[in-house]
């Protein structure tokens, strides 16, 4: 929570984040980080035992400068002539937007000399020409045919936009055969990319609010993490099932609201038929995400139920079901393969 209340209070200033590992984290600034900003890593620090957000300093550009530049960049060569794909990516590290292309099976290399000429150019057109002094672009030739691709119509995944509502994690049961989760409290009748799926169960009492489904198409144990702007965005794969802390950060991807995280309030909760309920900070959901996933990284933590009001109104906030109760409540377990 901490990069996105500095990123939303000093959007000017801020240059980016990143999270290195359990315990380790950076956030940077175009230039010297305000006193107010760097007091807040501090503050986190603090009230958070273990964890280290460090502070970097003259970045030599801000985030939104670095967003722009690669989106110009993107679309200047994926639009050039020869290119058949592009893929562009930035490196902290380094400081630089490499940009892989698939070029015409005609193209020479030498096509790759004007290509770098014309994402350098289009890197200072949509930002300034000093930016080459923090950031500068590199053009590679790809040796594969293709770039990567999207799937979501031949597969359900997890965080996918289904007829009401949101679809949570890829399930297995003992058998070996492969579902599709939601809330129990969903339509039995749901449709995902055009496709019906055919409904198994649904379970609505101590262990949570669960339902899932099989389909006609490939099922898996991948999910939509989504973005601020789009459910079907960032696939990953589940990786692991975790049970969830007060105070951990968690996401929540869904079709209405997309993504959003936040923390942990309490463990234990009921509401109307569902029990073992778990209350975050926040009501940031709305109607349609109820069954997405809510994650942390690779982990599956839950599938969103709704919202109750804590402790009285207008205090509202979201409440989740257990993925680690989903085998209590239908004999079946998230899929982590």
């Amino acid at each position: 929570m901490v990069v996105a209340e500095i990123r939303e209070a000093f959007p000017a200033a801020f240059a980016g984040a990143e999270i290195v590992d359990a315990g380790d984290a950076w956030v940077s600034f175009a230039g010297r980080a305000p006193a107010a900003a760097r007091e807040m890593p501090d503050a986190f620090g603090n009230t958070h035992s273990g964890v280290s957000v460090g502070v970097r300093a003259d970045q030599g550009f801000t985030e939104v400068e670095l967003q722009r530049g690669i989106e110009a960049v993107h679309f200047a060569v994926i639009e050039a002539s020869k290119v058949r794909n592009a893929s562009p990516s930035f490196d902290y590290a380094t400081g630089q937007i490499t940009t892989t292309v698939v070029l015409e099976d005609t193209a020479s290399d030498s096509v790759l000399d004007n290509l770098r000429a014309l994402a350098a150019q289009k890197l200072t057109d949509a930002t300034r020409a000093d930016i080459v002094n923090s950031i500068t672009t590199s053009v590679s030739r790809s040796t594969r045919p293709v770039l990567g691709g999207r799937e979501a119509y031949l597969e359900h995944l997890g965080g996918e936009i289904l007829t009401t509502c949101t679809s949570g994690f890829g399930t297995k049961d003992s058998s070996g055969t492969r579902g599709i989760s939601t809330a129990g409290h969903c339509s039995k009748t749901q449709s995902d990319d055009g496709f019906s799926l055919t409904f198994e169960a649904e379970y609505e009492d101590t262990h949570g609010d669960f339902q899932w489904h099989t389909g006609p198409k490939t099922l898996s144990d991948d999910f939509y993490s989504g973005s601020t702007t789009a459910t079907e965005a960032n696939e990953r794969d589940v990786s692991a099932v975790g049970a969830p802390t007060v105070g951990q950060a968690l996401c929540r991807n869904g079709k209405a609201s997309y993504k959003d995280c936040q923390d942990v309030r309490k463990l234990n909760v009921c509401d109307s038929t569902a029990c073992n309920l778990v209350q975050m900070e926040e009501h940031l959901s709305a109607g349609g995400d109820s069954g997405g996933p809510v994650y942390y990284s690779n982990t599956a933590y839950g599938l969103h139920t709704g919202w109750v009001y804590d402790p009285f109104w207008p205090f509202d906030r979201e409440v989740f079901s257990r993925a680690d109760r989903i085998d209590d409540a239908l004999d079946i377990d998230v899929a982590t393969d």
